[in-house]
């Protein structure tokens, strides 16, 4: 019985140990990329680790239990302003504009459910990733109330696809960085402008990937930064708010996270319950106002929408 006992205890502090150390890992996402995977899993860190500890404090493991604490501090310090936070405010001049970034899967064949429910979400802007022709197809065939002012290129398999409402005026953006899936687009609600890009980089599965991936958010960050106008950025970003490449691309271009103070909202896998993670954002510069933020159904994507609706902040 005593050697049952000691064997449960190891194998708490086995695996308090090892959150333990990958919450203190992930904060050096930047020096190896798997390291910046773990960053990513704070939220399930924050719920594992007490648990853990009070196993190892039955245990005898008093020691362990305190370092199991700590962690779970440091995990708490890192998802508190996305829980009890206070998001970024400031009084609205223009006109809410409804937005959706949706990473409809390219090989997702619930098209025609996904067209149902934004005819029904009737948003004003709509970003529609990992694209393809049969999704344009199948957008400009339900007779939704937009144009497409953004397809996928020729020669390429996937893409962004941007629909919005002709009445905000829409002016397709070039941008100076070539990516798989980005597109910017200008509109004008009320009189005020408002630029919104929208990005897609790579999954970081391999650490070609990661890089390819931090690139991309790099010169995201960098062109943002030169915009003057208020700008939204949308997309699946395929990095978490704790990512070492996120916080760069916030800082790069001074950017706001709308997820702050208002939960968790995790987007992927949809169907994995407490495994979920949010990956798909809404970031916005200082002449934005977030009014709204919440997610959608995933209707046979891998990702559930995210809609947000703004406006543009009035002068200060």
């Amino acid at each position: 019985m005593l050697s049952v006992r000691r064997l449960a205890g190891d194998l708490v502090v086995l695996a308090g140990g090892s959150i333990a150390a990958a919450t203190v890992l992930g904060l050096l996402g930047s020096a190896w990329w798997p390291f910046d995977l773990a960053a990513n899993f704070r939220v399930q860190y924050l719920v594992v680790l007490p648990v853990l500890a009070a196993g190892a404090v039955l245990f005898g493991r008093r020691a362990a239990a305190a370092v199991m604490m700590g962690a779970a501090v440091i995990n708490l310090s890192l998802v508190a302003p996305y829980l009890w936070g206070r998001p970024h405010t400031a009084p609205a001049a223009g006109d809410p504009v409804e937005v959706v970034s949706f990473n409809v899967g390219i090989s997702n064949s619930e098209r025609g459910r996904v067209m149902q429910w934004l005819a029904a979400e009737d948003p004003d802007l709509v970003f529609l990733f990992e694209s393809s022709f049969e999704w344009e197809d199948a957008a400009r065939f339900a007779g939704l109330p937009y144009r497409m002012v953004a397809v996928v290129p020729p020669g390429r398999l996937s893409g962004v696809t941007i629909l919005v409402r002709d009445e905000l005026s829409p002016v397709l953006l070039e941008i100076p960085f070539d990516v798989r899936e980005a597109a910017a687009v200008r509109i004008e609600a009320d009189g005020s402008p408002l630029t919104v890009l929208g990005v897609h980089p790579l999954s970081p599965t391999t650490g070609a990937r990661s890089a390819g991936r931090n690139e991309v958010l790099r010169q995201a960050g960098e062109w943002i930064a030169t915009v003057e106008e208020p700008l939204l950025l949308v997309g699946d970003l395929n990095a978490t708010p704790w990512s070492s490449a996120h916080r760069a691309l916030r800082r790069e271009g001074r950017l706001f996270d709308s997820l702050a103070g208002r939960g968790l909202q995790p987007t992927w896998p949809d169907g994995w319950g407490p495994l979920m993670i949010p990956i798909d954002h809404a970031l916005h510069s200082g002449g934005v106002v977030v009014l709204e933020r919440r997610t959608g159904p995933a209707t046979g994507s891998a990702h559930r929408p995210l809609i947000v609706t703004v406006a543009a902040a009035e002068a200060s």
